[in-house]
């Protein structure tokens, strides 16, 4: 998940330089592939925010891969449980109590207020939102979502290191303005946002009938991902590009 990336970002005296660090303003996803002689995984490693070219580059390859007969896993922690909007708003508070930052309803970049994150930015360099996945040219009745609802995170979460409390800072501090309460710490968060959800994944592609998976994660999941999927089975391996 790139928030916690972007946290660190926001909190340096230059955030174009820490963003350029990053990545963010690379014009191309580089697919790497793995296989464990059976089944073939194709990742795109994606961004949340990112140059218009990117995703036409990412838009190509998802094409590319799904005429190779590819089905898509995406990635998105969005709520699809009906909540009351109370407990809509417990869930936003403990999310920014968990990440020390707040998800607005315009995405990661608000192009119109110039803001990243809630932060200033001048947007010099055209930086865009991640498109919607149909965009993206994702055929949705053959891909899907594997990811984990940030909901049953936050449950997991909970379940594992007891309850996130919520105290008068968290309730009194707008959305929109600098958290500085007490947050959760980063290594719990870590463990939760990354690793529970690449573990998840790598179940899925274990669990999945078809033998060809492109996987449109963010690029923070990728070594993980790897990872759990050699602890499951030795047989996986990178596959390296020869024409290089």
């Amino acid at each position: 998940m790139l928030f916690l990336a972007l946290f660190m970002a926001l909190a340096t005296s230059c955030m174009s330089l820490a963003l350029s660090f990053m990545g963010i303003y690379k014009t191309e996803a580089k697919v790497a592939t793995y296989t464990d002689g059976e089944k073939t995984v194709a990742y795109i490693p994606m961004k949340h925010i990112g140059p218009k070219e990117f995703y036409a580059g990412v838009k190509h390859k998802v094409d590319s891969l799904q005429a190779l007969g590819y089905i898509v896993f995406m990635e998105s922690v969005k709520v699809i449980d009906s909540l009351t909007p109370a407990q809509q708003d417990t869930l936003r508070l403990k999310l920014r109590k968990l990440s020390g930052v707040a998800i607005r309803k315009e995405g990661y970049l608000d192009t119109i207020n110039h803001k990243l994150m809630g932060r200033n930015f001048k947007n010099k360099r055209g930086l865009i939102n991640q498109p919607k996945y149909s965009l993206l040219g994702v055929d949705t009745t053959t891909g899907r979502i594997v990811d984990v609802p940030m909901n049953v995170l936050i449950k997991q979460y909970e379940k594992q290191y007891g309850p996130i409390v919520l105290d008068p800072c968290d309730y009194t501090t707008p959305m929109e303005e600098k958290y500085k309460c007490d947050k959760e710490k980063n290594s719990r968060a870590n463990e939760m946002i990354l690793q529970f959800r690449n573990q998840h994944l790598a179940d899925a592609i274990i669990a999945e009938k078809h033998n060809k998976i492109a996987v449109l994660y963010g690029a923070a999941h990728e070594s993980g991902l790897f990872t759990y999927l050699v602890q499951a089975s030795g047989k996986w391996q990178q596959v390296r590009d020869k024409s290089k």
